[in-house]
């Protein structure tokens, strides 16, 4: 099963300075782990996904399209801000 892959930032100004989390999120609607922290503490995320998806992030994510989602191509890395406690989901985008 393709997956989006999650590589999580302290912030935007520490990316250079090295990861705190990879984690990943299947591409079928399962909710990846949480991103670490405590409270609303603000998190960089670099996605990459292995086939074209649709994300989306929060407290329950539920994509179901482009209403409510952000497209994700296959081997084009974007970067995200999340919060710590938030998750991602990611459903197929053919």
């Amino acid at each position: 099963m393709a997956k989006v892959y999650m590589t999580v930032f302290e912030s935007a100004a520490e990316v250079a300075l090295g990861l705190i989390q990879f984690t990943n999120a299947t591409i079928d609607g399962a909710a990846s782990s949480a991103i670490d922290g405590t409270a609303r503490k603000g998190r960089r995320v670099r996605l990459y996904a292995e086939s074209a998806c649709w994300v989306a992030w929060g407290t329950s994510p539920n994509p179901t399209g482009e209403d409510d989602a952000m497209p994700l191509g296959p081997d084009n890395p974007e970067y995200i801000s999340m919060e710590a406690g938030q998750t991602l989901k990611a459903i197929s985008r053919t």
